[in-house]
């Protein structure tokens, strides 16, 4: 079971966290965010950590992918959800996409599915949150849409992601 979260505030730079709360092991294959703004849907696979490569902190090889294994009990963080969105951002201009403002302006909410691997499981096991961005005249913000991270367990959805997943290679 993966839980999905945000720590460090609830403001656009808070960060994403992800929890294994597993007996086991889990690896990482992939990370989706999908931002939703003025009806359109920009996704990005933020596996690759682009946003902190471009932001030339030297960081190590560790923080240069959101892939790998994660062990019971422990979490990894994802990167700041204004990071993630630029990423997004990034991915739609390189894609060609004409964006009239900035993605981080416009975003309504933002989609965050983890997929990985897990034992003997033949499919992929994942989870995914919804977190509502909020507009205040203190800035922008986000808010978990539910309550709790849906897991998702169904083999038809498994299926689908691994083929997404693939076409992304």
């Amino acid at each position: 079971m993966l839980v999905i979260n945000h720590g460090e505030g609830r403001a656009l730079n808070a960060h994403c966290l992800v929890t294994n709360m597993s007996r086991e092991p889990v690896h990482i294959q992939s990370v989706v965010a999908k931002v939703m703004a003025g009806g359109t849907t920009y996704t990005a696979y933020i596996t690759d950590a682009e946003d902190i490569r471009r932001s030339g902190v030297d960081t190590g090889w560790q923080r240069m992918t959101r892939q790998g294994p994660l062990q019971p009990g422990t979490m990894a963080d994802m990167g700041t959800f204004d990071c993630i969105i630029e990423y997004a951002e990034v991915n739609a201009i390189e894609a060609g996409e004409h964006l009239a403002e900035k993605l981080d302006s416009i975003a309504e909410s933002i989609e965050i599915t983890i997929l990985g691997i897990y034992g003997s499981e033949d499919l992929l096991i994942g989870a995914t949150r919804k977190f509502e961005v909020t507009k205040s005249a203190s800035g922008s913000g986000i808010r978990a849409s539910e309550a709790l991270t849906r897991q998702i367990t169904q083999r038809r959805e498994r299926k689908r992601l691994l083929k997404e997943m693939n076409e992304q290679l």
